[in-house]
């Protein structure tokens, strides 16, 4: 069972703020302080390097066999976390390359689309 806990960005301070912050220890009072903003899920997954990935990480994806490397965006799709490589069949189904497969591939985050959306472009 993976750990459950939050991250959200505050545009106005400019601030990633994550659960767990000394005055924010509880899911709830993370909850009450920012619920008006997007909260961001862990997925339970470490990089290469041992950080931790949320929705919304920028990922360095290395090239393989099967997949162009490049720079990959983590979603939260169909009950599960997935990256922006993911190929849609029909709008409703998409390859079976996880993001844990893809992060034992050696990947690593390089930063996230709220402070970092320029690696995206």
């Amino acid at each position: 069972m993976r750990e459950i806990k939050f991250r959200t960005w505050d545009e106005s301070q400019k601030y990633m703020a994550y659960q767990g912050t000394p005055d924010l220890e509880t899911l709830q009072s993370f909850i009450l302080h920012y619920g008006d903003k997007k909260l961001m899920q862990f997925t339970g997954l470490k990089d290469k390097n041992g950080a931790e990935i949320y929705e919304g990480d920028i990922l360095n994806v290395p090239e393989t066999e099967f997949r162009k490397g490049g720079i990959h965006r983590v979603y939260y799709f169909n009950d599960g976390f997935v990256s922006s490589w993911y190929v849609f069949k029909d709008d409703k189904t998409a390859n079976k390359e996880s993001l844990s497969w893809i992060l034992k591939k050696e990947a690593y985050k390089i930063g996230n689309i709220h402070e970092n959306p320029e690696l995206l472009k």
